[in-house]
């Protein structure tokens, strides 16, 4: 066994620069193939089919969409294509600037009527809603936007979009794997490793390995963080308007997971917190903005804009 791994070492000794290099650059491309290429595999993924058959773009959705690019001026080069999803939230993917464009997901409840009525049947979690009962009520209610509250949940979804922000949000795991790359080489010189056992130059790049995941952590989930905040006032300064729909969805959101909660029993306690917000999945990471902190932010706006009432 020890052939082998000497050769491995001696390999990757002779060649790290451009080892490195490599996995730079395939786990960056990696996390923006996903936006370089949202067609068609975004729309496999939410596409709405109702009744075995993939929902065409509601004229009603289309208007809305279009609206919504209106009031943020997109340039009318940059490609859309929008369709309908099951999502309780708008979905988005893609640099609309690209020739691929980018893809939006609206999603059918918007509509109230196909997804939000007594006929329809909808599995949640392997729980199905009745629609007649107390949390049914509370659910259809929370899914029920008004236009202001969808036209910001979209703007929102644009708005990232029109910022090339996934680009950014790409860039942390291929800088710290370069960083921590780099720092262990010095050290692991400085300390003269080289010259000792292979299994203490082993445990050294795994200690390097865990300091460079956690420093990989906190840099994306605070640029995640911070984006999310950037998102909320950017779309809630385009109108009051905006910004009154920007407090009633993320209120109905809220509303939506407080429904959840109490229809999925032990696992919605599991899922969402008493004030509606998502638990973390991860004990030491904090992937996403409390959705309490992201109303109170764009609420603060609201209560600035001339139009408030």
């Amino acid at each position: 066994m020890a052939g082998p791994l000497w050769r491995a070492a001696a390999f990757v000794q002779r060649h790290r620069t451009g080892i490195l290099v490599g996995s730079c650059t395939g786990l960056f491309g990696v996390q923006i193939s996903y936006y370089l290429f949202p067609d068609p595999v975004v729309q496999w993924l939410y596409q709405y089919w109702p009744q075995g058959q993939p929902a065409p773009l509601f004229p009603e959705l289309h208007s809305l969409f279009q609206e919504v690019l209106q009031d943020i001026g997109v340039p009318s080069s940059h490609c859309y294509k929008p369709f309908t999803t099951f999502t309780f939230q708008p979905v988005s993917a893609g640099f609309p600037s690209l020739p691929a464009g980018a893809v939006v997901g609206i999603p059918a409840s918007f509509l109230g009527g196909p997804v939000i009525n007594a006929n329809h049947t909808v599995v949640i979690h392997g729980q199905r809603v009745d629609w007649q009962s107390l949390v049914g009520i509370r659910l259809k209610d929370a899914l029920t936007l008004s236009h202001d509250a969808q036209k910001f949940a979209l703007a929102k979804e644009v708005v990232y979009l029109e910022s090339n922000a996934a680009a950014l949000q790409a860039l942390p795991a291929p800088a710290c794997l370069a960083v921590t790359w780099v720092l262990s080489v010095g050290a692991k010189h400085a300390l003269g490793l080289y010259g000792g056992p292979m299994s203490l130059r082993a445990a050294f790049n795994l200690v390097a390995a865990v300091t460079g995941f956690v420093a990989y952590a906190f840099f994306s989930d605070s640029l995640t963080l911070a984006l999310e905040g950037w998102l909320d006032r950017r779309t809630a300064s385009l109108s009051a308007a905006y910004a009154r729909g920007g407090v009633e969805f993320y209120e109905k959101l809220l509303s939506v997971n407080l429904a959840l909660r109490s229809l999925l029993g032990k696992q919605g306690e599991k899922l969402y917190t008493p004030s509606g917000n998502t638990i973390p999945r991860h004990w030491f990471r904090i992937k996403h903005l409390p959705y309490t902190t992201r109303r109170d932010s764009v609420l603060q706006m609201w209560k600035v804009k001339p139009g408030h009432s």
